[in-house]
């Protein structure tokens, strides 16, 4: 009895040290920004498990030594991409009482999303963002200036992906959704990511404890892990030998 209570202890230790050695990456993901996640880092040698969180949500683990390298990984990659706001999210915290003003700046706020959103679904755009420039009006409802667009993108520095070939349709696009908005006065500005070489994957160092490779810098907490353990078995089996000698006392008188 003694033998399993001391491999249970053990066991949980172990357990412990596992869990321990994992660190949260990023959580309220949906399961296809989590798939994506752990696709570009398992292909980069990166150990990575998904996990469930609530309301449909993933997030995403690793292990603590791999975290400076699944972020340089990720962010060459553009992941997990970055989430717009529409015109339903933006109007449907509307208040009950808002000034022109207040209109105008989320309306303009919502186009900016939703057009920095569709420019960004192109192949090899990681990140778009689309600033307007919408006309004043004077006390006679006349334009004070032109309605104008800057367009930043940033795109994956991939042959196989050329953003900058399908510049004229981004202007079109961004003309045909701003109103008096001509092509002229739309400047689209484009920024290869910077590659970043990530290095080989180098195995950790390991060590042998108690007949099992274990990584180096793991090594001392394991030890202490089953020090605690040893503790514990000791004073159950203390506590198991004092409740035998009472049972085996004889009775008094």
């Amino acid at each position: 009895m003694h033998r399993q209570i001391q491999a249970g202890i053990l066991a949980g230790a172990v357990c412990l040290l596992l869990t321990g050695c994992a660190t949260q990456l990023y959580d309220n993901l949906s399961e296809a920004e989590a798939n994506a996640v752990i696709a570009a880092l398992l292909e980069s040698g990166v150990s990575a498990q998904k996990r469930p969180g609530t309301e449909g949500t993933h997030s995403v683990f690793i292990e603590q030594a791999d975290f400076a390298r699944a972020v340089r990984v990720l962010d060459e990659r553009g992941l997990p991409g970055k989430r717009y706001s529409d015109l339903g999210r933006v109007f449907g915290k509307e208040s009950m009482f808002s000034t022109p003003m207040e209109e105008k700046a989320r309306y303009l706020y919502a186009m900016q999303e939703e057009l920095s959103h569709t420019i960004a679904l192109i192949d090899g755009v990681l990140e778009a963002r689309v600033h307007l420039v919408l006309p004043e009006q004077d006390q006679l409802g006349r334009e004070l200036q032109k309605p104008s667009a800057a367009v930043f993108l940033k795109h994956t520095d991939d042959e196989r992906y050329d953003p900058m070939a399908h510049q004229p349709e981004i202007r079109r696009l961004i003309a045909a959704a701003v109103p008096n908005l001509v092509e002229d006065r739309i400047v689209v500005s484009f920024f290869p990511a910077e590659a970043r070489t990530v290095g080989p994957v180098v195995p950790p160092a390991l060590t042998t404890v108690l007949g099992v490779k274990v990584a180096a810098d793991s090594a001392g907490t394991l030890w202490t892990l089953l020090g605690g353990a040893v503790i514990v078995c000791a004073a159950l089996a203390a506590s198991t030998f004092v409740f035998w000698r009472r049972g085996r006392r004889p009775a008094a008188g």
